[in-house]
């Protein structure tokens, strides 16, 4: 009675002599080259094995922190930082993929604006759509009601925000400040 071995996979999906068994069945007599075959065989494996998941790799959802930089900057904006917190950057990235068709409404710069801040952000406009000699004067003015700036230094916010609104608009960019009762002191600040 003969005993059946199953061989251990080296990689799930691909058995053994995949590679191998490409070759003419006359080479495959050939020990030689059955072995050489075998060594690309295995590094083949290695590189099939990561080719396989490559639909998931525009996916943000399961995307890794340096994908999720390149896709933030395939839509426009370098905004993900390498320090910021994966489930942050996975949001920004969203928010930008979700604003850029609305580009230049107040809709895009608060749905980009909210998700750079982590946080609720106010814009406020005096545009719209109007009949044809119904539209009331337009202040020409965009002003942003923010918390904070985010991960982003504030000429850095106030610039996104430049680019984000249609040129011939003026901004203003207000930056609330938070109670005193709701902040929290630094490591160096006592409680009062």
């Amino acid at each position: 009675m003969s005993a059946v071995v199953s061989q251990p996979q080296s990689e799930p999906g691909y058995p053994p002599g995949w590679l191998v068994g490409q070759l003419p069945v006359g080479m495959r007599d050939d020990d030689l080259l059955v072995r050489f075959v075998t060594i690309f065989e295995r590094v083949a494996t290695t590189l099939r094995a990561g080719a396989d998941g490559i639909e998931h790799a525009a996916d943000i959802s399961v995307a890794p922190p340096g994908m999720l930089r390149f896709l933030g900057s395939w839509l426009g904006r370098d905004l993900v930082a390498p320090e910021q917190p994966i489930a942050e950057a996975r949001e920004l990235v969203a928010a930008l993929g979700a604003a850029l068709p609305l580009r230049g409404t107040a809709w895009a710069l608060q749905t980009l604006l909210s998700a750079v801040v982590g946080g609720p952000v106010r814009v406020e406009d005096g545009g719209g759509v109007f009949r044809e000699g119904q539209a009331p004067p337009a202040p020409g003015l965009v002003r942003v009601v923010t918390g904070s700036t985010g991960h982003l230094r504030r000429h850095e916010f106030e610039a996104l925000v430049r680019d984000e609104v249609p040129a011939h608009l003026q901004i203003e960019v207000v930056v609330e400040e938070q109670p005193a009762a709701a902040r929290v002191p630094s490591a160096g600040e006592e409680k009062a």
